[in-house]
């Protein structure tokens, strides 16, 4: 019987003593920010140890955080934030001013809560793009070596071989030799050479250019003062046009094409008691007609003794005159190049047979053309 008794005893004492200890723990895992409570069987029984240890946790990673956050907000990511539609943040380096927290007092943001946010700036205020300045074409020397072909220098220079060997005069692309030097823009077109008395205009006409663009490209400040032997660069031009000096200083020059080719039927000069003012080329009706040099058309059509005419004005005073044609091929107004159609020879007017009658006139006195065709 007592062993009955001490063995229920001892279980009663066992029931106490488990109890008892758990009390114990209780207190010092409390002090241990672990769990528990001081006998308290019902808080024994809702103990959640995992969130214990995670609140204590996190709370360390804050404090870390908070020793080794700086003391000044970082700026957003870009110069302006809007955050719930009312507060906005600008970057102490932006265009909007220092940093600023606008809006309800209880909505003022503490500054640890401030965050590097993406945002994209509102339609009505687009980024600035700043326009890249297209820089000024410059002229290379290029001494070209052993093995190297006219396509290896081009693609180093990046332009295209046109542009080399417009450049240089180049007749033939496949032949270089060792040491020769090469004039290469820096983009793609020819270089010219201002003739004197040519003016930008001219060359603006003569390449199809547009003025603004030969004046930007070349960095020119006046364009009514190009000097002679100036190197242009004709941007986006792909054949060399230069052109023959028709007068220097104050001298007509023998650089006028012939308008057709035949035989001379009459000379300049006195003829019949009267001054003949041009030369007569005789050829069949229909023959083309050729410009003599660059200039623009300012008369076509019908005019006396003459017949169909045209005037093409070369600037400087000069100008020249095709007669008796039979048929126009240019209006009033029409650039023309050298070795362009103007018209079709004929035998209208005063003529006693088909032919072209031509004149070079400088400053309106006719003078004579054979002296100053090439």
């Amino acid at each position: 019987m007592w062993r009955r008794l001490i063995r229920s005893r001892g279980f009663v004492l066992l029931i106490f003593a488990v109890i008892f200890s758990f009390g114990i723990l209780g207190q010092v895992d409390t002090r241990m920010h672990i769990g528990g409570s001081d006998w308290d069987f019902d808080s024994l029984i809702y103990i959640n140890v995992d969130d214990y240890i995670l609140d204590d946790f996190v709370s360390q990673d804050d404090a870390q955080v908070d020793q080794d956050q700086p003391a000044t907000v970082p700026a957003p990511l870009h110069t302006r934030v809007s955050l719930d539609g009312a507060t906005e943040v600008a970057s102490s380096s932006s265009e909007f001013g220092p940093l600023d927290v606008k809006g309800k007092e209880e909505d003022v943001l503490v500054p640890e809560t401030v965050t590097r946010v993406e945002a994209t700036v509102p339609a009505s205020e687009p980024p600035q793009v700043e326009e890249k300045k297209q820089e000024k074409a410059s002229i290379f020397v290029h001494k070209v070596c052993s093995g190297e072909t006219l396509w290896d220098i081009a693609i180093a220079y990046g332009v295209s071989v046109d542009t080399i060997s417009s450049a240089n005069g180049l007749t033939n692309d496949n032949y270089l030799s060792i040491g020769q030097e090469l004039q290469i823009p820096s983009v793609n077109g020819v270089l010219h050479q201002v003739a004197s008395g040519e003016s930008l205009w001219e060359i603006s006409e003569r390449y199809n250019v547009p003025m603004d663009e030969i004046t930007r490209v070349n960095e020119i400040a006046d364009a009514s003062r190009i000097q002679p032997n100036t190197k242009l660069v004709i941007p986006g031009a792909t054949q060399l046009r230069p052109r023959d000096v028709l007068l220097v200083n104050g001298q007509l020059q023998k650089a006028f094409d012939w308008p057709v080719k035949g035989r001379i039927s009459s000379p300049f000069g006195a003829r019949w008691g009267k001054m003949h003012n041009g030369l007569d080329i005789a050829v069949s009706t229909g023959t083309l007609v050729k410009a003599a040099a660059d200039g623009r058309v300012t008369f076509a059509g019908w005019n006396g003794g003459y017949g169909i005419l045209v005037i093409v004005d070369h600037g400087n005073g000069i100008e020249t005159r095709y007669a008796h044609n039979s048929r126009l091929n240019v209006k009033v107004g029409q650039r023309v190049t050298r070795g362009e159609t103007v018209a079709y020879s004929g035998n209208t007017g005063v003529s006693t047979g088909p032919h072209v009658h031509f004149e070079i006139r400088y400053r309106n006195n006719p003078v004579n053309p054979q002296t100053y065709l090439k």
